[in-house]
């Protein structure tokens, strides 16, 4: 009988337990601490949120505009942290929503970057791809971060082309440091090409003389 009545506490009161999905203002306050950058990494906060119950609440504030966008980040970047398919799902949408951004254009940067978290893949790829032509500078440069963690030969191509249209210095420093992640021919033969040239000097500078 005691045995039977501890089991019964202990479901009720863990924390842990699947039978009680945190509301979105309780997820609110398990992200409002200074190490949530830490906290979003540990294996065991990641593990409670990969129950379709759990995940929801994660996706809500994600997607809600009614919550501050301090906090929506926080969960787009557990979402890349969770890592299944029902979060990239969720993330792939986000990315795709024109107005998903409206109020705070880091918001798609971090969605950007959390895409890069995933495995590989043809359709990722090319959804992801389409931030390197975004119109906010911090898109483009989380996407690019992104297509060097994927390591995907066929982003060499992209990243080439935004590399010559492309103004902003910053950028142009993440779609180099992507390009050396993938590590094709191709892309290292395109860095050689850039070394060389007369107008790069500030590139070359901010990346402390040599590429």
């Amino acid at each position: 009988m005691r045995k039977i009545i501890f089991l019964v506490l202990f479901i009720i009161l863990s924390p842990l337990s699947s039978s009680h999905a945190l509301t979105v203002n309780e997820l609110l306050k398990e992200l409002e601490t200074p190490n949530w950058r830490e906290k979003i990494t540990d294996p065991l906060f990641i593990e409670r949120f990969k129950t379709p119950e759990m995940l929801s609440v994660v996706i809500k504030l994600a997607d809600s505009r009614g919550y501050d966008w301090r906090y929506r980040i926080r969960a787009i970047a557990l979402l890349g942290n969770i890592g299944n398919n029902e979060s990239k799902e969720a993330l792939l949408t986000m990315f795709q929503d024109h107005f998903f951004h409206h109020e705070c254009p880091s918001l798609k940067s971090y969605v950007a970057d959390a895409l890069g978290n995933f495995k590989p893949e043809n359709r990722l790829f090319e959804i992801l791809k389409e931030g390197l032509k975004d119109s906010e500078v911090l898109i483009r440069e989380a996407t690019a971060r992104s297509l060097g963690k994927l390591k995907m030969e066929q982003s060499v191509k992209y990243l080439k082309e935004a590399f010559i249209s492309e103004k902003s210095l910053a950028v142009k420093i993440a779609i180099i440091n992507a390009l050396k992640l993938i590590g094709t021919e191709e892309a290292k033969s395109f860095i050689k090409e850039i070394a060389l040239k007369d107008d790069q000097k500030e590139l070359l500078d901010a990346l402390g003389g040599s590429l």
